[in-house]
């Protein structure tokens, strides 16, 4: 598959570079190719998968919007909880729905914890991905089926 990151927001879209960015609309010639995004975290701290790899716990049944038939996923950003310092934390989870971007959920490092919850009403989809990116060790990724 290839990857390719906006040189403005940092979101990544998969197989081909879009006409404009859907987080920051930023035109098709802002994206840059790079096939190696997560292999390049992974070799950079191989220790830190363990806090980096997002965790996605799916529910069939829906927590919070009933009478419906969406599905919850519950994300957060490593096995072991991801600090959340000024030095150190996840910029943004982002998440696809087959390898379709779906949302952005934006962190500080304020008195949060690096994660969030999903809302799936789309009952075709399949597979959801999760992308986090972390302002020291970059990009890390999660595949789930639905």
């Amino acid at each position: 598959m290839d990857y390719f990151i906006c040189n403005v927001c940092g979101h990544l879209a998969f197989n081909d570079a879009p006409d404009k960015c859907p987080v920051c609309e930023a035109a098709k010639e802002e994206f840059k190719q790079n096939n190696k995004i997560f292999v390049e975290s992974e070799e950079k701290s191989p220790e830190a998968s363990v806090k980096h790899v997002p965790y996605v716990m799916i529910k069939k049944e829906c927590g919070l919007i009933k009478d419906s038939s969406c599905v919850d996923a519950v994300i957060k950003i490593g096995e072991v909880t991801h600090p959340m310092e000024t030095k150190h934390f996840i910029m943004f989870i982002d998440c696809y729905l087959d390898n379709r971007f779906a949302t952005r959920i934006h962190l500080s490092p304020n008195g949060i914890f690096a994660a969030g919850c999903l809302h799936i009403k789309d009952q075709n989809a399949k597979k959801l991905t999760v992308v986090e990116n972390c302002n020291i060790h970059g990009y890390w990724m999660k595949e789930v089926n639905l």
